[in-house]
């Protein structure tokens, strides 16, 4: 399942080029466009961009975060355990979906903060 910040989620409104169009429409294509990220990704080189929004994202309560959708994230095994060591979990007791949410997370962050900055 697919979870956002609700501070995150408020910041997509108003974001150019979305006139007329529905936030979760919005949220939708951002997250496919992450998803394509990920799936680019070939090892920790490329995360580290993205570690300090994933760890940020996963000190937040479930208040804090919105619900989304359910949805597959294809990664590759060597990504996703410099996913484990970066968020400071080397024996991967973390779900995987857990931990490939949060990067997911910490990828469409900066793509709706890139959007906004314009």
């Amino acid at each position: 399942m697919f979870r956002l910040a609700n501070a995150v989620e408020r910041r997509i409104a108003g974001l150019p080029g979305t006139q007329g169009m529905s936030k979760d429409y919005v949220l939708r294509a951002l997250t496919k466009e992450g998803r394509a990220a990920l799936r680019r990704f070939t090892g920790a080189e490329r995360l580290a961009p993205f570690v300090e929004g994933a760890k940020e994202f996963r000190k937040l309560t479930a208040r804090e975060r919105t619900v989304g959708e359910a949805m597959t994230v294809y990664v590759r095994l060597d990504v996703i355990t410099a996913m484990h060591a970066a968020l400071e979990d080397p024996w991967m007791i973390e779900p995987r979906a857990t931990v490939v949410g949060a990067f997911l997370v910490a990828i469409v962050t900066r793509l709706i903060e890139a959007r906004r900055a314009g």
